[in-house]
């Protein structure tokens, strides 16, 4: 009798996670999260050109999660970035800083340094993303 109920149990956990598993996606940055320079804080992706660095404040990261969207697992990875890159353009400007350089994202050890792509960790449950970036200030003309 305890074999069975042991054997139901595994099988409900196995059952349960099945639909659990995270993959990690390579998606094109979303053009609305290219346009955000014009307002607050700029990012700047990897090696994107940017003026001349004065001070570096401090290397950040900010994670974000997200809950599944019903309009699929990209659109809930691009809110997970959306989410983000906010927090980290909200911690710049609360520390004086005009600027976000080397800007990446990640999944677990999947690290992504582009301004055409990132990576983020996506499952039927929702999507997450790390955001890294050194906050600065860069010399103004």
């Amino acid at each position: 009798m305890k074999t069975k109920f042991v054997s139901g149990i595994i099988a409900g956990i196995v059952i349960s996670q099945a639909g659990c598993t995270t993959q990690i996606r390579s998606l094109p940055v979303p053009a609305d999260v290219q346009a955000q320079n014009k307002q607050g804080v700029p990012l700047y992706f990897g090696d994107q050109p940017h003026a001349k660095v004065k001070t570096l404040i401090e290397t950040k990261e900010v994670r974000a999660r997200v809950a599944r969207e019903m309009s699929g697992q990209d659109a809930t990875c691009n809110t997970a970035l959306n989410q983000a890159l906010a927090q980290l353009r909200d911690y710049a400007s609360a520390h004086h800083a005009n600027a976000v350089v080397n800007v990446t994202t990640r999944f677990q050890h999947t690290e992504t340094s582009s301004s055409k792509e990132f990576t983020c960790g996506s499952s039927n449950n929702g999507s997450t993303i790390a955001v890294r970036g050194d906050v600065v200030l860069l010399e103004t003309e």
